[in-house]
C-alpha cells in the first residue's frame, strides 16, 4: 500500500521521523493540562489532609504560575516553526526549556502532597519518595532564570554572556547536593523522617556548597535581569516593545521579593510580588506570540483575571484573619469565595473588552473607529492623509498603514515601517479609482479576521473622500509648478533670444552707425550704403520684436478680441489659396486671458493643420460660451484622421492642442467629422482659468 504524503499542519509525513509542530505544540499542550490537573488533585489533597502548603512563605507561587503556564507558552513557539520567516534558529531549545520548568513547577507541589500523604500511611517506597520530592524543588528557580537568560532568542545575547550558562549549573548543583545529602530529618514534612543518603560527616562541605550555590543563584538572577535589560536597550522598536511588559513584571517580582517579609510593609508587598509573579507567563506569552508586544486576548484576561481575583482571595483572607482571630479560617474562606465569585463574572466582562481593544482595535467598535476617523478629518489642520492613515493604525493596532493616491509610485502619507504581508484595500469615489489603502499585518504569523476586514472596508468608503481631496489638492499644486516652470521656461527663452539675438544686433547697429560717421565726410557713397544696410539690420531686429511678442501673446489678441483675431488669421489663409474658412460666434462675455490665448492657439493650429494636412477646402469655426466654460469646435471637410490612412494618429499639433486645454482643467478631442473630414472639439472652462489668470483677476 501506498502512502501518501500529508502537509506538516495535519500530521507526521510518512517516512519523516521529525515530528510536525501542531504534534509538538499538543505535546506541550497536553503537558499544561496534566500540570493543571497534578496541581489540582494536591491542593484537594492538601486541604483534605490539612496540609500547610506554605506557599507564601516560601514563595512557591512560581510553581503555581509556571506549571501550568510555561508548557502553553512552548506550545506557542513550536506552533510557529514552519510560519515565522523570521524564527529564530535556537528558540526551540527556549520552547524546551519553559516545557521543562513547567512539568518540573508542578511536580513539586505535586511530589509535596503525594510524599506527605505516602509518609502519613506509611506506604511502601514513601522515603523514597519523600527524598524525591525534598530536593525536586531546586531545579526551579535556576530553571526560570535559565528561561529569561534566554528570552526571547533561545540562545544568551552574546558571547560574553556564555559564562553564566556554567554559574547556572553550579548553582544548581550545589543547592542541590546541600539539600539531598543534607543529614538529619527531612523538614519539608509532618511526619518525622530522616534523610535516607544523610552525609553526616560531610555536613561541613555541604554547609559550604549551600552558601557557593545560593551565591551562585544570586549572581544568576543579576545575570538574567541584566540579559532582558541589555536587550531592551540595544534593540529596536519592535524588541522593546516585545520585551516591556516582561521587565516591568520582572522589576516588580524582584523589588517585592526582597522586602521585608514582617510588617506593614509585607502586607502590601505580597499581593504585588503575587501579581508579578503570575503576569510573569503572561508577558512571556505576549513578548512570543506577537513581536509589536500584543497577545492573544484569552491569555491576557487569564492572566490579569487570575491576577486580580487571587489578590482579592489573599487580601480578603488577611483582613478576615485580622478581625476574627480564631475563627478567621473559616470566615476567611466564606468571605473570599463569595468575594470571588461575585467579581469573576463582571470582571471577566470588562477585561475582555478591555483587552480586545487593546489588542485589536476598535474593530468590535465599528461606530467609535468611524467617530474618531470622522474627527480627525473635520478637525486636521495640517495632513489630513496622515490624520487619517493614524487613525486606520489605531483603530485596527496596525504596525504599519498607509494610502497611496492613484498614479503616484509612493505612498502620500504612511505610519510606521513597511513590512509584509500586508492588505490592500481599493478607493474609489462615485465609481472613480482615487487610490489605495494599504494595511500591513499585526505579525507575519497572524492574519486579519472577517471582522477587522470588515472595519478596515468600512474606514475605506470615508478615506476615498479624504483621498480624492487630498488628489485634487496633488493636482493643483503640480498644476502651479507646471505654470511656475512654463514661466520660468519663457523667460529663459526670452532671455536667450535677447541676449543672443536682439543684444548683438543692436550692438552691430551700433557699431556700424560709428563706421558711417566716421566715412560720412570723405566717401558719402560708402556712408549711404552703410546706412542701407544698417535699416535693414533694424528692420529685421524689429520682426524679431515682433516675433517675441507673438510668442508671449498674439498682439491681434488686444487689438481685435478673440473674434476678429480667428477672422483675421482665417482671411490670411484664404489669400494665400488655402482652406475657405468661416467663423461664427454668438456674443461673448469677457474672457480671462488664458482661455483667449488657448483658444486662439488652438485655433489656428486646426485651422493650420487643415491646410497643410487634411486637404480640406472648407473649415467652420463655431466659438460659444456656456456654464461649463468656452467652447472651440474646428470641423473641415478634409481626409480626416491620419489613422484612417495608418499614419500616427497624434502628431505635435494635436499633443500641443491637448496639453493647452489640460493646462486650463479643459481637454480638447480630435475624432473624424460626421460627414467626414475631421473635427477639433475643444472645452475650456473660464472659472479655472481666472482663478489661474493674474491678468483676469486684476
Amino acid at each position: 500500500m501506498t502512502k501518501h504524503a500529508q502537509s506538516r499542519e495535519h500530521g507526521p509525513v510518512w517516512g519523516d521521523p521529525e515530528p510536525s509542530p501542531a504534534t509538538l505544540a499538543w505535546v506541550a499542550v497536553v503537558v499544561a493540562v496534566l500540570d493543571s490537573l497534578g496541581m489540582a488533585a494536591a491542593f484537594a489533597v492538601g486541604t483534605a489532609m490539612h496540609l500547610d502548603l506554605a506557599i507564601t512563605e516560601h514563595g512557591a507561587w512560581i510553581n503555581v504560575a509556571a506549571g501550568a503556564a510555561f508548557p502553553l507558552v512552548a506550545a506557542l513557539i513550536l506552533r510557529t516553526r514552519d510560519l515565522d520567516p523570521d524564527r529564530q534558529p535556537r528558540i526551540d531549545r527556549l520552547a524546551w526549556a519553559l516545557l521543562a520548568v513547567g512539568a518540573l513547577s508542578a511536580s513539586t507541589l505535586a511530589g509535596h502532597v503525594c510524599a506527605e500523604w505516602m509518609l502519613a500511611h506509611h506506604s511502601p517506597g514513601a522515603v523514597g519518595v519523600g527524598w524525591g520530592s525534598n530536593w525536586l524543588w531546586t531545579g526551579v528557580v535556576p530553571g526560570v532564570l535559565l528561561v529569561l537568560l534566554w528570552f526571547p532568542t533561545g540562545d544568551v545575547p552574546g558571547r560574553r554572556w556564555r559564562g553564566v550558562l556554567p554559574v547556572a549549573a553550579i548553582s544548581c548543583a550545589a543547592i542541590w547536593a546541600s539539600v539531598a545529602f543534607a543529614p538529619g530529618r527531612m523538614t519539608d514534612y509532618r511526619t518525622q523522617v530522616d534523610n535516607p543518603v544523610g552525609w553526616t560527616s560531610g555536613a561541613a562541605a555541604l554547609h559550604v556548597a549551600s552558601r557557593i550555590g545560593y551565591i551562585a543563584l544570586g549572581l544568576l538572577a543579576i545575570a538574567a535581569l541584566a540579559s532582558v535589560l541589555f536587550r531592551f536597550r540595544v534593540g529596536g522598536a519592535a524588541v522593546r516593545a516585545q520585551l516591556r511588559w516582561l521587565l516591568i513584571a520582572i522589576v516588580v517580582f524582584a523589588v517585592t521579593f526582597m522586602l521585608p517579609s514582617r510588617g506593614w510593609l509585607a502586607v502590601t508587598a505580597l499581593p504585588v510580588n503575587v501579581a508579578a509573579t503570575f503576569l510573569l507567563p503572561v508577558t512571556l506569552a505576549l513578548a512570543v506570540t506577537r513581536r509589536n508586544g500584543y497577545g492573544l486576548p484569552r491569555v491576557v484576561v487569564f492572566g490579569f483575571l487570575s491576577t486580580v481575583l487571587l489578590s482579592a482571595y489573599v487580601a480578603v483572607v488577611g483582613g478576615a484573619q485580622l478581625l476574627f482571630d480564631g475563627r478567621a479560617d473559616r470566615v476567611a474562606t466564606v468571605a473570599a469565595a463569595a468575594a470571588v465569585a461575585f467579581a469573576a463574572a463582571p470582571l471577566r466582562a470588562r477585561l475582555q473588552h478591555g483587552v480586545d481593544r487593546l489588542i485589536y482595535g476598535d474593530r468590535g467598535d465599528p461606530y467609535a473607529a468611524l467617530s474618531d476617523l470622522g474627527r480627525r478629518i473635520a478637525g486636521s489642520p495640517d495632513d489630513l492623509l496622515l490624520e487619517v492613515v493614524d487613525a486606520v493604525a489605531g483603530a485596527l493596532r496596525a504596525p504599519y498603514a498607509a494610502v497611496t493616491l492613484t498614479g503616484d509610485a509612493t505612498p502620500a502619507a504612511a505610519v510606521g515601517r513597511p513590512r509584509s504581508p500586508e492588505v490592500v484595500v481599493p478607493l474609489a469615489l462615485r465609481g472613480e479609482d482615487v487610490g489605495a489603502l494599504v494595511v500591513a499585518q499585526r505579525s507575519p504569523i497572524e492574519r486579519y479576521g472577517e471582522r477587522d476586514l470588515a472595519l478596515l472596508h468600512d474606514l475605506a468608503r470615508h478615506i476615498a473622500v479624504a483621498a480624492h481631496a487630498a488628489a485634487l489638492t496633488r493636482d493643483l499644486q503640480r498644476s502651479r509648478e507646471s505654470l511656475v516652470l512654463a514661466r520660468e521656461e519663457e523667460r529663459r527663452r526670452i532671455r536667450r533670444d535677447l541676449h543672443d539675438g536682439l543684444g548683438p544686433a543692436l550692438a552691430g547697429v551700433a557699431f556700424g552707425i560709428d563706421a558711417a560717421r566716421n566715412t560720412m565726410s570723405r566717401d558719402p557713397a560708402a556712408t549711404a550704403d552703410a546706412l542701407l544696410q544698417l535699416k535693414s539690420e533694424v528692420q529685421s531686429s524689429i520682426a524679431d520684436v515682433r516675433r517675441l511678442v507673438y510668442d508671449l501673446r498674439p498682439p491681434t489678441l488686444d487689438q481685435l478680441g478673440l473674434v476678429p483675431a480667428v477672422e483675421e488669421y482665417a482671411a490670411r489663409l484664404s489669400e494665400r489659396g488655402g482652406v475657405t474658412v468661416t467663423v461664427s460666434a454668438p456674443p461673448l462675455p469677457a474672457l480671462p486671458a488664458a482661455v483667449e490665448v488657448a483658444a486662439y492657439r488652438i485655433a489656428t493650429e486646426a485651422l493650420a493643420n487643415a491646410a497643410r494636412h487634411s486637404g480640406a477646402r472648407t473649415a467652420h469655426v463655431t466659438v460659444a460660451a456656456d456654464d461649463e466654460g468656452l467652447r472651440v469646435n474646428i470641423i473641415d471637410d478634409g481626409v480626416g484622421l491620419p489613422s484612417q490612412t495608418g499614419a500616427t494618429p497624434r502628431g505635435v499639433g494635436l499633443t500641443a492642442m491637448a496639453e493647452r486645454a489640460a493646462e486650463l482643467g479643459g481637454r480638447c478631442e480630435v475624432t473624424t467629422g460626421s460627414a467626414g473630414g475631421t473635427a477639433v472639439r475643444a472645452v475650456l472652462p473660464m472659472r479655472t482659468a481666472a482663478s489661474l489668470d493674474p491678468e483676469a483677476v486684476s
